[in-house]
């Protein structure tokens, strides 16, 4: 039988990356892309464009209007603004409540629906002061998407969060998108939504970073 993931696409680099990997490591290639109220909703833009540069099987984009009425992550738009340079909070400014979660939990209904036992996403070292981006939250989330699950109750067969980039740095995770190719020019990773992109804030910052240590190294 084929295997087939179905990959959280932002439109970063990272998920760029994700979704390049899965291509290579996957047999049906699906993605669901999110509408959530993002100051930064250009980036739905790039996902949509790179979904079909990578030829999906679906790219399926939901909106999620519930955090419109959350004003606490300077993610969203009406919330403080997203600040300059890298965060120094336990907890950055810019964490949207739950949001993976949500996403996941959205994800695994359309898995359940179209038969995927794999559900990619890009989380990563430097995720790790975002609560929802930490090891034991994804084994967490598989676990109960799993219990959850009418496929599995069907096929016997288990729900995986495929996360390969848990514990890489940003710079080895575009190391490994320059090697697969990835079209980092059609990628969009800033949280204020500028075009051009700010330069300023955190994920600009390291954006620019990752990419330049990656390209010095290829």
């Amino acid at each position: 039988m084929d295997k087939r993931v179905l990959v959280l696409l932002s439109g970063g680099m990272d998920s760029a990356t994700l979704l390049w990997l899965c291509k290579k490591e996957f047999d049906q290639v699906y993605a669901i892309s999110f509408d959530y109220g993002q100051r930064h909703r250009v980036e739905l833009r790039y996902a949509k464009e790179l979904a079909l540069m990578a030829k999906v099987k679906e790219h399926i984009v939901v909106e999620v209007p519930h955090y419109r009425y959350m004003k606490s992550s300077a993610l969203i738009e009406g919330g403080p603004e997203v600040p300059s340079g890298e965060y120094t909070q336990s907890v950055p400014p810019t964490n949207v409540p739950m949001r993976n979660l949500v996403f996941l939990a959205i994800a695994s209904s359309f898995a359940d629906e179209l038969e995927i036992d794999h559900i990619a996403i890009g989380v990563h070292a430097l995720d790790t002061p975002y609560p929802d981006c930490r090891p034991e939250f994804i084994s967490a989330v598989e676990s109960a998407i799993t219990a959850g699950s009418s496929y599995t109750a069907k096929t016997k067969k288990r729900i995986h969060i495929y996360a390969p980039f848990l514990g890489m740095t940003k710079t080895q995770i575009a190391k490994l998108g320059v090697e697969l190719g990835v079209p980092f020019e059609k990628t969009y990773s800033c949280y204020r939504g500028t075009e051009p992109p700010c330069g300023e804030c955190a994920t600009c910052l390291q954006r620019k970073q990752a990419l330049e240590e990656a390209l010095k190294k290829a």
